[in-house]
């Protein structure tokens, strides 16, 4: 889960860094709302605290949350290993041939 927690996290920063570095997003960016950091990482502590203690508040959240990641985590292994035998499949001929030395043949 945390694995989850983290990677979102730095996608959301790669997305919001990502117009600083294209020229043509002043426009849209100088018309957007202000950003306050202070204000802003103050909230998100908040709501990371509160995050915290929801368990304690109310343990069927935590409960159906761990089932439902549990579920994903088991969708997500299958998922792997279809796009594993998938790729092990179209790429498997190749190898053989570099294994023993001969190069594939292009018709």
């Amino acid at each position: 889960m945390w694995f989850l927690i983290k990677g979102s996290f730095w996608f959301s920063l790669v997305l919001i860094a990502l117009p600083f570095l294209d020229t043509g997003s002043r426009e849209a960016l100088e018309t957007a709302p202000p950003l306050e950091v202070g204000q802003s990482v103050a909230a998100a502590v908040e709501a990371f605290e509160d995050i915290k203690q929801i368990c304690v508040r109310k343990p069927d959240i935590c409960e159906t949350g761990s089932e439902t990641f549990a579920a994903l985590g088991t969708r997500a292994k299958e998922g792997a290993r279809i796009a594993y035998q998938f790729l092990d499949s179209k790429f498997a001929n190749d190898e053989t041939d570099l294994v023993t030395g001969s190069l594939p043949q292009t018709n």
